[in-house]
């Protein structure tokens, strides 16, 4: 409003002008109004144009968009897929492995038939180190007592330290301080076998008081003997892998067990009794 007031007449003087203008054009309709019906159609059709492509562009997008949408529910429906298929899957590797484990339970019933035993799971452990003692669910009430023998596939796994009225605890006998009196298949050459703190962690047991003459050699397959006073005879404890003599000329032996003691899930608690002489 400020501009008009102090530009007044130049604004008065443009009016008369853009009419005397108008006179002009339409008394020359011919021309003049071909011009204009072109210029105005020029302007609608490019307007026409622009709206049309704007139009499409949008379009385009929001077929893009629903495009988009119908991946991302694709793609929801097959993590959904996979993610079944991976539960399948492990209950399927889990039941696998729980029948191997009852094939090799089953298979060690049978080899140690002659002996009356109570199965057992493994209800805790220390997952950081499966050479300390595990806790089974069987106890005072199913007739376990302490120093009764365990067996896992493959032999001889310990024995129970401690008892409660529905639990057990069982020592491995690679633990540090167990004992058990040996023998070479082989050459029935006797040892004792024990957990040393130095090849645990590599999973093997020590057998020492080796007799400097004995013929026992590496491959030798080596079980409880007749003289112990805890384990029953002739279960399997493993197989020496290699010979050696400490400083004082005492001869001893690295046995390889016959359990695998990080992967014992189930065990035999034998419940036969045993009278030997001392070890």
């Amino acid at each position: 409003m400020e501009f008009l007031r102090k530009h007044k007449r130049w604004f008065i003087l443009g009016l008369v002008l853009l009419s005397l203008s108008m006179m002009a054009f339409t008394g020359r309709q011919g021309y003049e109004q071909g011009v204009i019906r072109s210029s105005a159609g020029f302007v609608v059709t490019s307007a026409q144009a622009l709206f049309s492509n704007i139009g499409d562009w949008f379009g385009a997008r929001l077929d893009w968009f629903r495009g988009m949408d119908a991946l991302i529910a694709e793609n929801r429906a097959l993590q959904a897929e996979i993610y079944r298929l991976e539960v399948e899957v492990n209950r399927f590797l889990q039941l696998e492995e729980e029948i191997a484990m009852m094939a090799e339970m089953m298979e060690l019933h049978r080899h140690y038939a002659d002996y009356a035993k109570i199965g057992a799971n493994i209800i805790s452990r220390d997952p950081s180190n499966w050479a300390t003692s595990f806790i089974v669910d069987r106890g005072s009430r199913d007739g376990i007592e302490a120093d009764m023998a365990v067996l896992a596939p493959g032999g001889l796994a310990g024995r129970v330290s401690r008892v409660g009225f529905n639990y057990a605890v069982i020592t491995p006998l690679i633990e540090d301080g167990t004992a058990v009196t040996a023998v070479g298949l082989r050459t029935g050459e006797m040892g004792v076998v024990s957990g040393d703190v130095s090849l645990a962690s590599r999973g093997l047991l020590r057998m020492n008081h080796i007799d400097f003459a004995a013929d026992i050699s590496p491959g030798d397959t080596v079980i409880t003997s007749t003289g112990s006073v805890r384990f029953p005879p002739g279960l399997h404890i493993g197989v020496i892998t290699e010979m050696g003599q400490t400083v004082g000329g005492l001869r001893y032996a690295i046995v390889d067990p016959a359990v695998d003691f990080a992967r014992i899930a189930a065990v035999y608690i034998i419940t036969d009794s045993f009278e030997f002489e001392m070890e």
